[in-house]
């Protein structure tokens, strides 16, 4: 295998942790806080609204970001 090969794979793997770490956080804190947001303030609601969407936003840009370094692993090893 070529050292191409490697770095992607390893390119892949701390891709996944780091966006897939960022959004659980994310998606954990929102969890947390969901019970105050729905029984405080209209501003509690947004601020829990505003950590799901950017745990949202979050969650595509990994995926994105693993499909593209999939699709150059895969490149890379032809």
């Amino acid at each position: 295998m070529r050292k191409s090969g490697s770095l992607a794979k390893t390119a892949l793997a701390a891709n996944v942790m780091v966006w897939g770490g960022a959004a659980l956080f994310l998606f954990a804190l929102a969890g947390e806080n969901t019970y105050a947001a729905f029984h405080g303030q209209w501003y509690n609601i947004l601020g829990w609204a505003l950590i799901v969407a950017i745990a949202l936003a979050i969650t595509v840009v990994g995926v994105v970001e693993v499909r593209r370094l999939h699709s150059r692993l895969h490149r890379s090893s032809d």
